[in-house]
């Protein structure tokens, strides 16, 4: 497990990279296709989807190093080694399972009760969570909207004294 750490955090860095570049040339490339606003709309789903990225491979990185502590082994592993965190907050804990999708980690109890512990800050979880709800209100009101814009932009007013014509060119 200790050597996906490099893994995830190589894989979140070249994403977050991709997406901010991304999220620069949608923002600031002039397009007769897109008005302003659309183009601010998906940058910012953009960048919401970069900082999702990284609060979660953050927090998944923590539950990871969680895994290898448990699996490290020694003299003092059973039932786990002393600096894991259902030994070390919890008295009693017998097991454990890591929820990455939540990023937590459950302890359970010998009586079979389950309680989680915090090995991933809060403000890691809720960032996660938050950018993630954030990013998919904004890329799903940017997709939504792709339609109504590139008709408008289609639709060119007719000005007086010019012809338009069925190409779409206009001609006095």
């Amino acid at each position: 497990m200790i050597l996906f750490i490099p893994v995830v955090l190589l894989a979140a860095l070249a994403s977050v990279v991709a997406l901010l570049i991304q999220s620069v040339e949608v923002a600031f490339t002039k397009s007769t296709r897109r008005p302003g606003w659309w183009r601010a709309l998906a940058a910012c789903a953009l960048a919401t989807g970069a900082t999702a990225t990284v609060s979660y491979a953050l927090g998944a990185v923590a539950l990871m190093s969680t895994v290898a502590v448990a699996q490290d082994g020694g003299a003092d592993s059973a039932p786990f080694p002393y600096n894991h965190p259902c030994r070390s907050k919890l008295q009693g804990a017998v097991d454990y399972e890591v929820q990455f999708l939540s990023l937590r980690t459950v302890c359970v109890m010998a009586d079979g009760e389950r309680r989680a512990v915090e090995d991933v800050p809060q403000g890691v979880r809720v960032t996660a969570a938050a950018s993630v709800a954030a990013a998919a209100l904004l890329a799903g009101t940017a997709w939504a909207s792709r339609d109504h814009v590139s008709a408008r932009a289609r639709h060119t007013p007719a000005t007086p004294g010019i012809q338009n014509s069925p190409s779409g060119r206009r001609h006095p």
